[in-house]
Order: structure tokens, then C-alpha cells, then sequence
């Protein structure tokens, strides 16, 4: 079982950027509006929404490639953002990701045994130059491939052995957490399964955490212990994966769950579909009060005037919802 202390903390961040001007006047977008979330040691965290939703700033803000306009990101009680110089290459090693596009993130002038070995030219002390070659070959197998495909190129290889040599070089510089963007969208669903299975194991065999991005309902209950369901850069539910899917608590969950394969949202159970209505906010001049309330089929007047308060960070269920499904009052359909 994963240890849910905090090994990655994010508070209150927010992430601007400036865009044209738009219909209604907005140059400001802001991708991300006070995120707060936690990572556990050994645990998988599922992030999940509309694209759009700034998961993906998200992601960037966690690997320090994006500095957010406010809020604070800390690793083990450190923020990254302070580090320079030696102390910030030690704290790159921890934390890596693996891309979406297997093919267009990797160099493809460059063997398999270099783009795994690549990182190690930055972190020149962490392999000696004479063991690379089994360290690579120990990397291939580890994933799945064999040691005698180093001297491939990437395409000499299929989308999902692309995708293992991106989790083979994520591993390279041996990380505690490793940030997911999509990482099987882009796959065929039976070599999702299995590289699905891959992240697993290997996070059961080297205690790795996941930060798992994906719009996939079913695959994140595949992976996830806990997930966080975000819209227009807001948070709008947590909880453990298995209370989500089964008792959701905000709308937009219970909409997006109920827009999946029935085996998928509801452990066999058939749900009724939910259609999301009203109109499709701009994020660049989202509503007053709740962000969801323009689609929400329970819409109240309070939800235009105040904004709900975010849901805990941790691992208890919450939603950012002024009228909780489980404490809703009766809707006229």
C-alpha cells in the first residue's frame, strides 16, 4: 500500500498567460486558478478533465517548467523554485516525465541506447561511462524490450515500444516521482493495457509515484489511487478512485463518469447518461461564482454569487460544489 505523506505538495497555484483579445474583450487566461493537491509517497494520483482544462499547465508547473503567478509547489518541504545551480540538478533527478507522442518525443537521429542514455550527459556522476551499456541494456529489459534493440532507431519500433524506450529514459536517472502526460492516448487499447500494466509494476517494484494525466476514465481507475477531477483550472472534486467512481459528488464528475462505458463508470452497473447543457465557458472569461455553473443541471443562485471552497487537498472526498450530490435537494427534470 502507498504512504500517503506528502511527498509533493502544490498550494493555491495560479497560472496566467496572456492571449488575443478575445469576443468578449479577455487578454488574460487563466489556465490555472488556486490548485491544491498532494502526492504520496508510492501513490499513483489521477488527473482528469475536459481538454482545456489545464492539466497540462498543471504537469508543467509541477517539473519547474512553468514558474506559476502565485501559490507554492514543495518537494519533501522544499520549494523547487528556490533551487539553483547543484541543488536544482539533484532535485531534476527526481522528478521526470514521460510524454504524450511516443514518436515526437524522441530524437529520432538517435539509437535507443543514446535517448536513454542522454540524461545521463547532464548527470555525468550518476552511471560511469564504462557500465552505460548495461545500464541500458538493464533499463530495455526492465520495460519490456529486449538489450539487443539499443542500436534501433526510434522508427524501427512501434508506437507502444516507443513509448516504453520515453519509460525507460524516465527511469534512467532512477526518479521517486514520474509525471504522466497522456502517456496511452496515443495507443492502440491493447497496447494500452499492457503498458498500463508496465507503470504498475514498476511502481510496485521501485516504489515510483505517479502523477497520471489522462481524459480516460477507465484507464485511471486502471492505475489511480486517488483522483482529482479538474474544470477551467479549478479542482472540482478528490477522493480515493474507488469513492469517486462509485459516489461522486460534484456534477461534472457525475456527467463525465456517466458519459463512459457503463463496466467502466459504474462496476457493471448501468448509469444514466447526463448531458451536459448551457454554454461552454471561455477560459479566458470564465463565470462568476462556480466555473461549472453555466452547464450544471442544479444551478442555484448562490452558485453565480460565491465560489465554492476547493475540496481537501489530501485524501479525503470532497467536492468544490455549494450543493453536494449526496446532500442535493430533489431537481425537477
Amino acid at each position: 500500500m502507498p504512504d500517503h505523506g506528502p511527498l509533493l505538495e502544490a498550494a493555491g497555484l495560479t497560472k496566467t498567460f496572456t492571449v488575443r483579445r478575445t469576443v468578449r474583450g479577455g487578454t488574460r487566461l487563466r489556465a490555472l486558478d488556486g490548485v491544491d493537491l498532494t502526492l504520496g509517497r508510492g501513490e499513483t494520483l489521477g488527473l482528469v478533465g475536459e481538454s482545456g482544462c489545464g492539466k497540462s499547465t498543471l504537469a508543467r508547473v509541477l517539473l519547474r517548467l512553468e514558474r506559476p503567478d502565485a501559490g507554492t509547489v514543495r518537494y519533501e518541504g522544499v520549494d523547487p523554485f528556490t533551487l539553483s545551480g547543484a541543488e536544482l540538478l539533484a532535485w531534476r533527478r527526481k522528478v521526470q516525465m514521460v510524454f504524450q507522442d511516443p514518436f515526437g518525443s524522441l530524437n529520432p537521429r538517435l539509437c535507443a541506447a543514446d535517448l536513454i542514455g542522454e540524461p545521463w550527459l547532464t548527470h555525468r556522476g550518476l552511471v560511469p561511462t564504462s557500465k552505460r551499456a548495461a545500464r541500458v541494456a538493464e533499463l530495455l529489459e526492465m520495460v519490456g524490450l529486449r538489450a539487443s534493440d539499443a542500436s534501433r532507431h526510434p522508427h524501427e519500433f512501434s508506437g507502444g515500444q516507443r513509448q516504453r524506450i520515453g519509460i525507460a529514459r524516465a527511469l534512467a536517472l532512477e526518479p521517486e516521482v514520474i509525471v504522466c502526460d497522456e502517456p496511452v492516448s496515443a495507443l492502440d487499447l491493447s497496447v494500452q493495457a499492457q503498458v498500463l500494466n508496465l507503470l504498475c509494476d514498476l511502481r510496485d517494484e521501485l516504489g515510483l509515484s505517479y502523477v497520471f494525466i489522462s481524459h480516460d476514465l477507465s484507464v485511471v481507475r486502471h492505475l489511480a489511487d486517488r483522483v482529482a477531477v479538474m474544470y477551467l483550472g479549478k479542482i472540482m472534486e478528490t477522493g480515493p478512485t474507488e469513492e469517486v467512481y462509485e459516489r461522486p459528488r460534484h456534477p461534472y464528475t457525475e456527467a463525465l463518469l456517466s458519459a463512459a462505458p457503463s463496466p467502466v463508470a459504474g462496476g457493471g452497473r448501468k448509469r444514466q447518461r447526463i448531458l451536459l447543457t448551457g454554454e461552454i465557458p471561455s477560459p479566458a472569461d470564465p463565470p462568476s461564482g462556480c466555473r461549472f455553473r453555466t452547464r450544471c443541471r442544479q444551478v442555484r443562485d448562490l452558485c453565480a454569487e460565491e465560489v465554492p471552497a476547493p475540496p481537501p487537498p489530501g485524501s479525503a472526498h470532497g467536492a468544490a460544489c455549494h450543493f453536494p450530490l449526496e446532500e442535493a435537494p430533489p431537481v425537477a427534470v
